[in-house]
């Protein structure tokens, strides 16, 4: 990655002089860390330039606190347009682990960044492990052998194995399909296996460790340490590590993203921006509680997402701020 930095003294040259040139390094590290595609090589390029001296750790804490005052700002302001008997949400434990990482020392703050990054900035140490990956609104095709192949949704992250002749496939993040002509084929997520030989399939984590999977073709069978539930073509479930759901009707249009196009349905906005966060590189906030529960839709490429915001702004009159790729809602 090459983000032009200037060459800055060493030693006892550094200066309080030198701290504008080290903190507009900083907010750049700190742009392209939260709003790029870092990959294990950036990540490590980031601690080489932090670790050069206190200035530059310095430099880093205060970019850090930019950040939080941002994020801490978007939700205060969120907070005050709350009715009052709502529960303020609790700090992300992300956000406790970035304040404290950015306030200690070198070391300690490459060892808890890497494993789980302050406020999703670059990938966890088991996503940049992972044999295939995509960023923000990337999709990616892979093929693993005549007969099985793979489509990588946006923000996504694969393992792959192969072992006694069957293809084992770990979801460790987001959201993939899984086409298997006459191959065995397993894909593991949450403690579970989702076994087929002649099938398409599609499988996402969900959020609080859930996982959903569906069957558009063929036959699967899910092995969940509770029991073994059949799903068949136009079926789909949610599971858990405590439990499997029962299969329940494929709804329609829901592969949109395969063809590079989100659908939102009569969506709750809430809901939508959600959604729009995991295809916009950025980050959109919504600040109006009270419209959380309005309803949108659209249908519109992975592409071309920035014309959700335009919409919710022409169509349902919602307020629209923008700092850099943060988009402030109401």
């Amino acid at each position: 990655m090459n983000l032009d930095f200037p060459s800055p003294p060493s030693g006892n040259d550094m200066d309080t002089a030198d701290m504008p040139m080290l903190r507009k390094q900083a907010r750049a590290w700190a742009i392209k860390l939260k709003t790029g595609r870092p990959s294990a090589d950036d990540v490590a390029e980031f601690q080489l330039w932090r670790g050069q001296s206190p200035a530059h750790a310095q430099a880093w804490s205060a970019a850090a606190r930019d950040w939080k005052t941002v994020d801490e700002t978007t939700q205060a302001f969120a907070a005050l347009r709350r009715p009052r008997a709502a529960r303020p949400d609790a700090p992300r434990r992300g956000r406790r682990l970035f304040l404290g990482a950015a306030a200690s020392a070198f070391g300690t703050l490459a060892v808890v960044g890497i494993l789980r990054p302050p406020m999703g900035l670059w990938p966890s140490w088991s996503e940049l492990r992972a044999d295939y990956r995509t960023g923000t609104g990337e999709q990616r095709a892979v093929s693993l052998g005549q007969n099985v192949s793979m489509s990588l949704n946006t923000q996504t992250s694969i393992a792959v194995a192969h072992r006694g002749g069957v293809q084992r496939i770990s979801l460790i993040a987001g959201e993939a399909a899984v086409s298997a002509y006459s191959a065995a084929c397993e894909l593991l997520a949450e403690d579970s296996r989702l076994v087929m030989s002649d099938a398409d399939v599609e499988i996402r984590r969900l959020a609080h460790g859930r996982v959903r999977v569906r069957c558009r073709r063929g036959e699967a069978e899910l092995r969940h340490p509770a029991r073994a539930v059949a799903l068949a073509a136009g079926q789909q479930l949610i599971y858990d590590r405590r439990q499997a759901g029962t299969p329940t009707a494929l709804p329609a249009q829901d592969d949109a993203w395969r063809q590079g196009i989100v659908v939102f349905d009569n969506m709750p906005l809430a809901d939508a921006v959600e959604e729009i966060n995991r295809y916009r590189p950025g980050r959109v906030v919504l600040l109006d509680s009270a419209a959380a529960n309005r309803r949108f839709s659209a249908r519109l490429k992975i592409a071309a997402l920035d014309e959700a915001i335009d919409l919710l702004e022409a169509v349902h009159h919602v307020r629209v701020r923008r700092v850099g790729d943060l988009v402030l809602l109401g």
